[in-house]
């Protein structure tokens, strides 16, 4: 009671009452914080990006054990506030911007509780990025969708975008006791480890691929393939198809290496078919 008693005084000092339409649930559990902060073994070579520290509950333990820690804050009072709240760390600089406008810096560990309504951009701006490792605390339905199987309920394009490209796991549920105010779901710990070397040849074809692909994902690839092929290259589709090895599935049944060999032999289709110069 007495965090949530902190948070609320804080907040009506500043005159910010938390916007639960903007996703903004303020952490206050220490059990949460510790078991967060705990999955990216943080060390002194560390750098940490921290997006949305509102009041710099997490904040000031990450301080304590990372080399480096960059909270980007988008709420100009708040960011003011951080820096202030913050400024015997010498190793924290908060930022006053929009983390979906700002780049993640290169082998970062990204810990953070996101606000809620940012999750599925902030994942694919994760994966064209060159960070280290993510810890996060998110939606319990959005986790179970970075870390769904083929053919579930929860696969879909965001699942193929990120585990194409990273490891996705499943780490804890977590009561939506421990933020202020209580959003109306609970949440989860996840990690998200990339992998060392990507695999696909041209991401831009891939993501319009897996994009196009997924507006009728219970359709039948081949037939959903075909009218995004004959409405992009119009000229060449009919090559393509005999070029490429489409898997008799759904496009829910569809797994994310399949949809990347099939993206890769696209690319290697439309490249045999240009005129050698």
């Amino acid at each position: 009671m007495f965090k949530v008693a902190w948070v609320h005084r804080e907040l009506e000092r500043l005159g910010i009452p938390p916007l639960k339409r903007l996703g903004q649930h303020f952490l206050i559990q220490d059990a949460a914080r510790e078991e967060l902060i705990e999955l990216a073994n943080l060390t002194r070579r560390d750098t940490v990006l921290e997006v949305g520290p509102g009041l710099g509950f997490l904040t000031s333990v990450l301080a304590k054990k990372a080399g480096r820690v960059i909270a980007v804050e988008k709420d100009r009072t708040l960011a003011a506030y951080l820096k202030k709240r913050l400024s015997s760390y010498h190793n924290v600089h908060v930022v006053q911007a929009d983390i979906l406008s700002t780049r993640i810096p290169d082998n970062a560990k990204i810990v953070s509780s996101p606000p809620y309504n940012i999750s599925s951009k902030l994942i694919l701006q994760l994966m064209t990025s060159r960070f280290k490792l993510a810890a996060l605390l998110m939606q319990m339905e959005f986790v179970m969708r970075l870390t769904a199987s083929a053919g579930s309920r929860d696969y879909g394009r965001l699942t193929v975008m990120l585990q194409c490209g990273a490891e996705a796991k499943f780490v804890k549920e977590i009561s939506r006791a421990v933020f202020y105010p209580p959003p109306k779901v609970d949440s989860a710990l996840v990690t998200i480890t990339p992998v060392k070397e990507s695999f696909i040849r041209d991401r831009k074809m891939f993501e319009a691929i897996v994009r196009v692909l997924f507006t009728q994902r219970r359709r039948k690839l081949r037939t959903v393939l075909k009218r995004h092929l004959d409405r992009s290259y119009p000229e060449q589709s009919d090559l393509i198809l005999e070029r490429v090895t489409v898997p008799e599935k759904r496009v829910y049944e569809v797994t994310p290496g399949e949809f990347a060999a099939l993206s890769n032999q696209i690319a290697d289709a439309l490249a045999a078919q240009k005129p050698e110069e």
